[in-house]
C-alpha cells in the first residue's frame, strides 16, 4: 500500500506539472516575448540537467514525447516563418551532451566501457543496423532523385528519434520509471481530452482562441461533426498503449472478491479515462488497433489454457466502457448526449467523409509513384499529388490538387520512401520484438510483457491508415519496448 501510495504522489506531481507546461504553453502563445524568454531559459535549464542528471532528462524527454504531440508545446518562431519545437532542441541538447559522455567514457575505458557493453551485447542490435542501412539509403536515394531539401529535412529527422535507443540502454530506467511516465503521460493526455472536448462541446466564450493555439501548437484535430466535437490528439496512441497495460493486467486484478480492494475502483476509472479519450478522438485507426490487440489477447489465453482470464477480460470491458461512457456524458451538454450512438454509428460507417475520399483517392498516384522503384525507393521527401477532398486544400484551390510527401498510408508511405527492403527490415524489427515479448509473458506469465505485445500489436494495425511507426510517437515506443525485452537484464 506505501508503494501504490508513493506511485500516486508521482503521479500527481507529474500531472500538476503537465499542467503548469499547459498553461505556460497558452500564455505564451497569446505573449510571444514571453513565449520566447521560457523557450530559451527552459532550454539552457535542460541544458544543464543533461549535463549533471543526463538520466532524469531523458525521462524528461520520454514525458515531453507523451504529452507534447508534435512537439510544439513551446516553440521559437524563426524569422523565415518556421517555428523551431521544443522537442527538437531538447533532444538535440540531450544528444550532443550524451555523445560527449559516451566518447569520453570509450576513451577512459576501452571495451569495457558499461555504455559501449550495453550496446554491442544488445540483443536486437543486428536488426537495428539492417533498418539503419535502409534509412540511409533513403536518405541517399533522396538526393540521388534531388528531392526537395526542405522536404528531405522534414520527412527523415522523424527517425533520427531511434538514436535514443542508445542513451536508453546506457542510463538503464527502470521499469518502473518508464511505467510512472507512461501512466502519467497518458492521464494527462486523458485529462486535456475531456477538458478540450467540455470547452468546445459547450461552446465557452474562450472556445476560439483556444482553437488557435491548439493548431498553432499543432496538437491535433478539433472539429465539429454532425453536432459532435471530435478531439484527436495525436499522442493519444500513448492513451490507447496505456490501456492495453491495464487490460493485459486486469486478468490479475479482476480476481475472486475484487470489489472488496480499494485500489481496484481507481484501476477501473483510470481504465475507464483511458478509454474514453480514444472514443472522444473518433479515430477509426485507433478503434481499429485497439479492436486487433485485444482479439489478439485471445492468442494468451489459448496458450495458457486459462479461461478464466477471458471472464476477466471481458469484465474488464464491460466495466471500463461503461465508465467511458459516464466521463463522456460528464462533459458534454444534454444535446450532444443524445446525439452520442449516431456519432458513433455514422463514423464507423461513413465512407464518403472527406477525409476517407481523400485517403482512398491518394491509393493510385501513391502506388504509381511506388512501383518506379519499389526495391529501394524514392527516398525522403519524394512527393506525391493527388487530388484531395478535405476542405482546408478546397479552400486554397478548388481542384483539389495537393502535392505532399506526408501521406496517412503508414507502410505505403515507408515503401515510397526506404523500398520494400526498408519495410522488410522494420517489419522483421516488429516481428523479433513479439515474439520475445511473447514468449516472456507466457514464460513468466508476466501480464506486463503481454500489454507490450498487444500494444505493439496496436500501432503496427493502426499504422497501416495513420503513420506512427515512422514518427516519434511510434518510434519512442518500439526503442523502449526494445530496452524493456532485453534478455540480458539491462533493466
Amino acid at each position: 500500500m506505501l508503494k501504490l501510495k508513493s506511485q500516486l504522489k508521482t503521479i500527481l506531481l507529474f500531472l500538476l506539472a503537465f499542467f503548469a507546461i499547459e498553461i505556460i504553453s497558452f500564455y505564451g502563445f497569446l505573449n510571444p516575448i514571453f513565449l520566447k524568454t521560457v523557450f530559451i531559459s527552459s532550454a539552457l535549464l535542460f541544458l544543464a540537467l543533461s549535463i549533471y542528471k543526463p538520466k532524469f532528462a531523458l525521462g524528461l524527454i520520454l514525458l515531453e514525447l507523451i504529452v507534447g504531440s508534435k512537439g510544439y508545446l513551446l516553440y521559437f518562431p524563426l524569422a523565415s516563418g518556421q517555428l523551431l519545437s521544443w522537442r527538437l532542441v531538447i533532444w538535440s541538447l540531450f544528444m550532443i551532451v550524451f555523445i560527449f559522455h559516451f566518447i569520453k567514457q570509450v576513451i577512459k575505458e576501452g571495451k569495457g566501457a558499461p555504455y559501449w557493453k550495453n550496446l554491442i551485447n544488445f540483443d536486437f542490435l543486428k536488426p537495428y543496423l539492417f533498418l539503419a542501412l535502409t534509412i540511409i539509403l533513403g536518405v541517399i536515394s533522396a538526393f540521388a532523385y534531388q528531392n526537395n531539401l526542405i522536404d528531405i529535412f522534414l520527412d527523415f529527422n522523424n527517425w533520427l528519434y531511434f538514436l535514443l535507443l542508445i542513451p536508453l540502454l546506457s542510463l538503464r530506467p527502470s521499469r518502473r520509471e518508464l511505467s510512472l511516465i507512461l501512466v502519467s503521460g497518458a492521464l494527462a493526455v486523458a485529462f486535456k481530452t475531456l477538458a478540450l472536448l467540455f470547452i468546445f462541446s459547450h461552446q465557452l466564450y474562450i472556445a476560439p482562441i483556444v482553437y488557435e493555439w491548439l493548431r498553432k501548437t499543432l496538437v491535433g484535430e478539433m472539429t465539429m461533426l454532425s453536432g459532435w466535437n471530435r478531439v484527436f490528439i495525436q499522442s493519444q496512441n500513448f492513451v490507447a498503449i496505456a490501456f492495453l497495460f491495464l487490460f493485459a493486467k486486469s486478468r490479475v486484478v479482476l480476481e475472486k472478491d475484487f470489489f472488496k480492494k480499494k485500489y481496484v475502483y481507481l484501476y477501473l476509472l483510470i481504465s475507464g479515462l483511458f478509454l474514453g479519450a480514444i472514443i472522444i478522438s473518433l479515430s477509426r485507426s485507433f478503434w481499429v488497433g485497439l479492436l486487433v490487440a485485444i482479439i489478439s489477447s485471445i492468442f494468451f489465453i489459448i496458450k495458457r489454457k486459462n479461461w478464466v482470464a477471458l471472464k476477466r477480460n471481458l469484465l474488464f470491458l464491460i466495466i471500463s466502457t461503461t465508465i467511458a461512457i459516464l466521463f463522456i456524458f460528464a462533459v458534454i451538454p444534454r444535446g450532444a448526449q443524445d446525439n452520442f450512438d449516431e456519432q458513433i454509428s455514422s463514423r464507423v460507417s461513413n465512407k464518403s467523409e472527406a477525409a476517407v475520399s481523400s485517403r482512398w483517392s491518394l491509393l493510385p498516384p501513391l502506388f504509381k509513384e511506388i512501383i518506379k522503384n519499389p526495391i529501394t525507393g524514392q527516398g525522403f521527401g519524394a512527393t506525391v499529388t493527388y487530388v484531395s477532398s478535405d476542405p482546408r486544400i478546397l479552400e486554397q484551390d478548388e481542384s483539389g490538387l495537393y502535392t505532399t510527401y506526408a501521406f496517412e498510408w503508414g507502410y505505403f508511405d515507408m515503401w515510397l520512401k526506404i523500398g520494400i527492403i526498408g519495410v522488410l527490415a522494420y517489419l522483421f524489427l516488429l516481428f523479433k520484438l513479439l515474439f520475445l515479448a511473447g514468449k516472456t509473458a507466457l514464460k513468466n506469465n508476466d501480464y506486463f510483457y503481454e500489454g507490450m505485445v498487444l500494444a505493439l500489436l496496436f500501432l503496427a494495425a493502426t499504422h497501416f491508415f495513420t503513420p506512427y511507426l515512422n514518427h516519434p510517437l511510434g518510434i519512442g515506443f518500439i526503442i523502449i519496448s526494445s530496452c524493456l525485452i532485453f534478455k540480458n537484464k539491462v533493466y
